[in-house]
C-alpha cells in the first residue's frame, strides 16, 4: 500500500471515529467543520472519502435531514482498525466532541427561521428534529422582522420549555 493508499484509510477511519463518538447524524457541513477546523483532512480528500464511505455502505444517509450516520458495518471496520489512527488524532476528536457536542446537537436538531410575506407580515417557522423524526413544528405570524429574530433567538435557548409545556397541556 502506497503511502496515498494509506493516508486515505486513515482518512477514512477518521472520519468514521467522528461519526462514532458523536453518536449522531451529521450534515455534510458539519463533517466538513469538523475536520477542517480540527486540521484533520484537508477537504479534497474529505468529499472523496465521504463519496467512498457512502458507497460502500460504511456510512449511510438520512434522505430528509441529508445527514450521515454510520453504518453497523463502519463501526465494524472502525473497532478492527481504530488503532492505525494516531493517538493525538483520536485524544483531538474526543476532547472536540466533549466540548462541542452540545452546540452540534442545537445546531443540528432546533431549526428557527422567518420569511417575510409582506411589509407587516413575517412567518416564522420553529421545528424540533431528532432522529429524522420532526417532534415539534410550529409557524408564527408576526408583524415585523425584529419580533421574527427575537422569536428565533428565544426558540433556540428555550425550545425544549415550549415543547414541554405543549406536551403537558394537550397529552393530560
Amino acid at each position: 500500500m502506497n503511502y496515498s493508499m494509506k493516508e486515505i484509510a486513515i482518512n477514512k477511519l477518521i472520519i468514521l471515529l467522528i461519526l462514532k463518538e458523536i453518536d449522531m447524524p451529521l450534515t455534510r457541513g458539519q463533517l466538513t467543520n469538523i475536520v477542517l477546523e480540527n486540521n484533520l483532512i484537508n477537504y479534497f480528500d474529505f468529499q472523496q472519502c465521504i463519496q467512498e464511505l457512502e458507497k460502500t455502505n460504511f456510512i449511510s444517509i438520512l434522505e430528509k435531514s441529508q445527514s450521515y450516520s454510520i453504518t453497523k458495518m463502519g463501526i465494524r471496520t472502525l473497532d478492527v482498525f481504530a488503532s492505525r489512527i494516531p493517538n493525538n488524532t483520536i485524544e483531538q476528536i474526543i476532547k472536540y466532541i466533549k466540548k462541542n457536542k452540545a452546540s452540534i446537537i442545537l445546531e443540528t436538531q432546533v431549526h428557527a427561521s422567518f420569511t417575510k410575506q409582506n411589509e407587516t407580515e413575517y412567518i416564522v417557522e420553529l421545528k424540533v428534529i431528532e432522529n429524522d423524526i420532526i417532534l415539534i413544528e410550529l409557524k408564527l405570524n408576526v408583524v415585523s422582522s425584529k419580533q421574527a429574530n427575537i422569536i428565533c433567538e428565544q426558540w433556540k435557548k428555550s425550545y425544549h420549555l415550549v415543547y414541554d409545556s405543549i406536551m403537558n397541556t394537550l397529552a393530560k
